[in-house]
């Protein structure tokens, strides 16, 4: 019946245009805005460090502030932030879907391309700016997600609890593989031959140091290229289960209603606010207890434990943080300090790619070159003072726009056909 009278009210319903202020769901949006902090908390270590420093456990900073700074990242943020993006991605593809069928329009076509521009976002921001890119990978898995667009909810449930479950079971035998062999093949032994792995890694991070803090732009490119590979590589075989389990589980939301209609599974979000939210906290400070205590995922058996761990309770945090922001969505007072979240999460692709132009411009030598020189205190701080920029910025630009800059691209591909960008008339809601 609903779906009827929709097909009246819009009778050319042939074409899947952009979704209207009035379709969107406020909470949604402050969800993703609030991710956004989250993201540059975790990846200003990688942005400004090299890669390989998370590997062999180079500190940012020696000071008790930046160790201190750095706990506190790995306790809020770290493992906690890209699983709420996955599961409003595939949320996000759950509401997309019900539109296209509420006007009767090929979603399977439109949704292949809109993930085909995403994977070329993800491949120029990943060559041309920053190789921590997670759009590329997002695009990948999202063709996977299109596979299960027809499954029942149950159906989803259970295949996304079977590939989160396997996810973690994968990484705690890894780890006690990783300890069993560390127990009996110690670091300080592997120097055979006069190869030494912990040595040639701390080169390769010096390298990395001087090539994007002094090299020219050309040297960065290839260094960037050739880290990006080896990060995707090594994030499809850790993390590719996961994301599709997170994806398949914001599909299963969308497909119930669980964040289109709060109210009626309000008893879940308050189990989620009262006992996830501490529990996960909890949690996630002995885990980054433990990562930061032990430090060398080479040299130690912890520390590979403690991230397995961290692959459920951080997801754990994650649905606490959700809880929490609906259950506050529910009070008018609260509504408008989520207001500026909501922009940001708006203009979330245009924001996510700002942060790289942003720190890359700090960090990089054709900028102001300060690449591993930054310690994660300071990092924090910067984190805290570009999000308390985009926040404004993004709620002044909807004011006049319709769409992100970015986000205005996304649709006219994905469309085929450019939608208008200014408002007209009033500022947006």
């Amino acid at each position: 019946m609903a779906s009827a009278s929709i097909h009246q009210a819009i009778p050319s319903a042939t074409v899947l245009a952009p979704v209207s202020d009035r379709e969107r769901i406020q909470v949604i949006d402050a969800l993703r805005g609030f991710a956004l902090l989250g993201i540059l908390l975790v990846n200003m270590g990688l942005f400004s460090a090299p890669f390989i420093g998370w590997v062999i456990g180079v500190p940012r900073g020696e000071a008790p502030v930046d160790r201190a700074a750095e706990f506190g990242v790995l306790w809020l943020a770290t493992g906690k932030f890209y699983p709420l993006f996955s599961f409003l991605f595939g949320l996000g593809m759950s509401i997309q879907m019900a539109r296209a069928t509420e006007r009767g329009v090929n979603f399977a076509r439109r949704y292949a391309r809109r993930l085909l521009v995403l994977l070329v976002f993800g491949l120029a921001h990943a060559l041309l700016l920053w190789n921590g890119d997670i759009l590329f990978i997002y695009a990948l898995v999202g063709f996977v997600l299109m596979l299960f667009r027809n499954a029942r909810p149950k159906t989803l449930l259970i295949w996304a609890i079977a590939l989160l479950g396997l996810s973690f079971a994968i990484a705690i035998l890894s780890a006690i593989a990783n300890a069993v062999f560390l127990s009996a093949m110690p670091m300080d032994a592997m120097n055979l031959g006069g190869f030494d792995p912990d040595r040639l890694l701390k080169d390769l991070y010096a390298q990395a140091v001087a090539v994007y803090g002094r090299g020219a732009w050309g040297q960065i490119f290839v260094w960037r290229a050739i880290e990006w590979i080896i990060v995707l590589i090594a994030f499809t075989f850790n993390s590719a289960l996961q994301i599709l389990g997170l994806f398949l589980l914001g599909l299963y939301a969308g497909k119930t209603g669980l964040l289109q209609n709060t109210g009626a599974h309000r008893r879940l979000f308050v189990i989620g606010a009262r006992v996830a939210l501490p529990v996960g906290l909890a949690a996630n400070a002995l885990i980054a207890w433990g990562m930061a205590r032990e430090g060398n995922p080479l040299t130690s058996g912890v520390m590979p434990l403690a991230q397995a761990f961290q692959l459920f309770f951080g997801p754990l945090l994650t649905f606490g943080y959700l809880s929490a922001i609906v259950l506050l969505s529910e009070q008018a007072w609260a509504r408008r300090l989520l207001a500026p979240l909501s922009a940001a999460g708006r203009m979330a692709l245009s924001n996510y790619l700002m942060q790289s132009v942003i720190c890359t411009t700090v960090f990089y030598s054709y900028g102001l070159g300060l690449y591993g020189q930054m310690g994660a205190a300071a990092g924090v701080l910067l984190s805290l003072v570009i999000w308390a920029i985009q926040l404004p910025i993004s709620m002044i630009w909807l004011r006049f726009f319709q769409f992100g800059p970015l986000e205005w691209v996304w649709r006219a591909l994905t469309y085929g056909k450019a939608p208008a960008m200014r408002r007209q008339g009033a500022a947006a809601p």
